[in-house]
C-alpha cells in the first residue's frame, strides 16, 4: 500500500493538490526572489541584467529615481529610433544647466508620446525641451499601447499599483518568458531559444541618461565596410525613393498634437519634432506636413525624410529600421544652426 493511500481522503486530495501546484509556486518564487522585470523594488540603474525590460518602464523609473540628485528638463521621446540622438550630444545646443534624458519606448505611438508628456507634467516634472523622433509608423498610431511590456506607471494604465505589478506577474508566468529565464538564471548563458527575453550582449542601456549603445556599433569598428556586405540582405533595393506616403495625420492625431503643444505651451518647453531619414527614401506627405507645422509651429516641425545626403549612403545605417548616432548628431548641427542663424 502506498503512503498516499494511507493518508484519509481530504488531506490526500490537498497533498495531491499541492504537488500539482508546487512547479507553479517555484516559478512565482523566482519571480518575486529575483524580481526578474526590476519592478518589485526601487532601482538607480538599469544596466546591470541581460533581461530584456519594458523601455517605457525603465525611462521613467530612471527618471523617479534621479530627478532629485541630476535636474532633469529636458527629454528625447519617441521610438527605438531615438537611439541615434544622445542626450551629451543634445545637450551641447542647449543652455548649460540644462539636463537630458532619454524616455521612450519600442513601437512608440503618438499617443505614448502625448501620455508621457502628461504624465511628466501631472508629476511636477520641469519642462524646458522636448526632442520627439517620430516616423510614418509613430504619427498613425493613436492609442498608448497597453501590453505589458509598455506599462510604466500605474497611474498611466488608470490602474491601481497592485492590478499593475499582478500585470508583470502574469507576464512571467508565460511559458515564452518564464522557461527562457530560468534556462539562463540555471546556465548563465545564451541560447537562441532566449531570444527576446534575453539580450545576447551585455547591457546597452546607459545609466542615468538612458542612452543606448548599439553593439552593431562595435562590429561596424570591427568590420568596416564588410558590416554591410554581411547584412547586404537588410538593404534591399529602394524601389519608392522620392515618392509620397499617404496621408496619416487625420482628426484624432490633431487632437494629440494640440495636447503635446498644450504641454509645452505650459511649461514653455522649446519642442523639436524630428521624422527621421527613412531607409526607403519615401517623403512624409505634404499635407502631414503642413498640419505638424500649424499646429506645433514652423520652427518645431524638421522633416528629414525622402532623398537627402542623410538617407542617400547605407553606412548610416545599422538596419533598414535604425540610423546611426553620427546621423542624430548631423541632424541636431543642422537643426540648431538654422535656429541660431
Amino acid at each position: 500500500m502506498s503512503i498516499l493511500a494511507k493518508i484519509q481522503p481530504k488531506p490526500r486530495f490537498w497533498l495531491k493538490a499541492f504537488l500539482l501546484l508546487l512547479p507553479f509556486l517555484s516559478v512565482v518564487a523566482v519571480y518575486f526572489v529575483f524580481d526578474p522585470f526590476m519592478v518589485l523594488h526601487r532601482y538607480k540603474r538599469f544596466d546591470n541584467t541581460h533581461v530584456m525590460l519594458g523601455e517605457a518602464y525603465v525611462g521613467w523609473q530612471n527618471y523617479m529615481a534621479n530627478r532629485d540628485s541630476i535636474p532633469f528638463n529636458s527629454f528625447i521621446m519617441g521610438n527605438s529610433c531615438t537611439m541615434a540622438f544622445r542626450s551629451d550630444e543634445w545637450e551641447k545646443h542647449l543652455d548649460h544647466s540644462d539636463r537630458a534624458v532619454r524616455f521612450f519606448d519600442t513601437g512608440e505611438s503618438l499617443g505614448g508620446v502625448c501620455q508621457k508628456l502628461q504624465v511628466l507634467d501631472s508629476a511636477g516634472a520641469p519642462i524646458k525641451h522636448v526632442l520627439v523622433v517620430a516616423n510614418k509608423t509613430m504619427l498613425k498610431d493613436i492609442f498608448p499601447m497597453q501590453e505589458n511590456g509598455h506599462l510604466f506607471a500605474p497611474e498611466a494604465a488608470k490602474v491601481s499599483p497592485l492590478e499593475f505589478q499582478l500585470s508583470f506577474l502574469q507576464k512571467f508566468l508565460d511559458p515564452n518568458i518564464a522557461i527562457p529565464y530560468l534556462g539562463y538564471l540555471a546556465s548563465g548563458k545564451y541560447s537562441s531559444y532566449m531570444k527576446g527575453v534575453i539580450s545576447p550582449d551585455a547591457p546597452i542601456r546607459e545609466p542615468y541618461t538612458n542612452n543606448f549603445i548599439n553593439p552593431h556599433e562595435k562590429e561596424i569598428q570591427r568590420l568596416g565596410e564588410r558590416y554591410w556586405q554581411r547584412y547586404k540582405t537588410e538593404f534591399t533595393p529602394r524601389r519608392e525613393a522620392g515618392k509620397e506616403e499617404e496621408r496619416t495625420v487625420y482628426c484624432e492625431q490633431l487632437k494629440l498634437l494640440r495636447k503635446i503643444r498644450a504641454v509645452c505651451d505650459k511649461h514653455g518647453a522649446d519642442l523639436k519634432f524630428i521624422i527621421g531619414p527613412e531607409y526607403n527614401q519615401k517623403r512624409t506627405n505634404h499635407e502631414d506636413i503642413a498640419l505638424l507645422k500649424a499646429i506645433l509651429g514652423a520652427s518645431s516641425v524638421w522633416d528629414f525624410t525622402g532623398i537627402n545626403p542623410y538617407t542617400s549612403d547605407i553606412r548610416n545605417y545599422y538596419d533598414r529600421g535604425h540610423f546611426r548616432p553620427e546621423v542624430g548628431k548631423q541632424l541636431l548641427e543642422f537643426i540648431y544652426q538654422k535656429k541660431n542663424s
